[in-house]
């Protein structure tokens, strides 16, 4: 009897774009969840920050795959802003099978918008919506995610207005990667196979935010009010994930809010008396 109602692909190949909270769990798990031959982990930087501790991303592709079921595990140093960058990596990996797209900045945190330079705002855009459009380009082009599953991280900032990360730059472009997903991901499985949905986590708590007080202070206050009773982790991102590649789930265009329900609609007149 099958555990769970849903299947994957075998043999297959994932590659994972941003190497963050996000990405570090999914791809210290995944090759416990699924049949792959290989595993790109990809981000801007040659090291990354696990836990409190900086490490190569390097010797973190090694050390999953090190703990994994016998699967290739590559590190990639690229700019997805990078035309070249990015389309040299699809040709280096050929097909995929599954991808992830967390990478993203936030830029000038806890700054008023009307202080942010046309330079910050057009650096966010260019990384968090060109780079994501430039995944995809590169990906349908090479042929390497035609008939593909993909998540594209998004923002409640971006979906429902709920300011999160608190970088107008960041929730600005994330709006723009919104209206890409729910706009083009008709035209790209029509045409390509590639059905493409996104997730909209609220804050998770990273060893950067639990350093800087204000930061603290307002994700406590998040959690404080979280409906669910804890902010979103990673492993609730990840799970979301695994339903939106399964061969069963039957959406595309689809944005997913993961906030433990903290961006649903309370009411004015606040609770309801308790039954007598």
């Amino acid at each position: 009897m099958s555990p769970v109602p849903l299947s994957y692909r075998s043999d297959a190949t994932a590659l994972i774009v941003g190497v963050g909270l996000m990405g570090q769990h999914m791809a210290s798990n995944i090759l416990n969840w699924l049949d792959l031959k290989k595993l790109v982990i990809a981000d801007h930087a040659d090291t990354i920050t696990v836990g409190s501790e900086t490490m190569a991303l390097a010797d973190f592709a090694a050390s999953v795959g090190a703990a994994g079921g016998g699967a290739e595990v590559f590190s990639e140093t690229i700019d997805v802003t990078s035309e070249e960058q990015v389309l040299s990596l699809f040709e280096r990996h050929g097909k995929v099978d599954y991808l992830m797209h967390t990478a993203g900045i936030s830029p000038m945190p806890l700054t008023p918008p009307e202080q942010l330079s046309k330079e910050t705002v057009m650096g966010a855009c260019e990384v968090n919506l060109w780079g994501a459009h430039n995944i995809l380009k590169q990906g349908v082009n090479s042929g390497s995610l035609r008939d593909a599953r993909g998540v594209i991280i998004l923002s409640t900032s971006a979906t429902v207005g709920a300011e999160g990360r608190a970088s107008a730059a960041y929730e600005e472009s994330k709006g723009g990667l919104l209206n890409l997903l729910k706009l083009q991901s008709r035209y790209f499985v029509e045409e390509y196979g590639l059905v493409l949905n996104g997730l909209a986590p609220s804050p998770l708590r990273g060893p950067m935010a639990a350093q800087n007080p204000i930061s603290a202070g307002r994700l406590q206050a998040v959690e404080d009010v979280m409906p669910m009773g804890a902010l979103t982790e990673p492993k609730h991102i990840s799970a979301a994930t695994m339903y939106f590649w399964a061969n069963e789930c039957w959406c595309a265009g689809e944005v997913l809010t993961t906030d433990g329900g903290y961006t649903k609609h309370k009411p004015i007149y606040g609770a309801l008396p308790t039954a007598s």
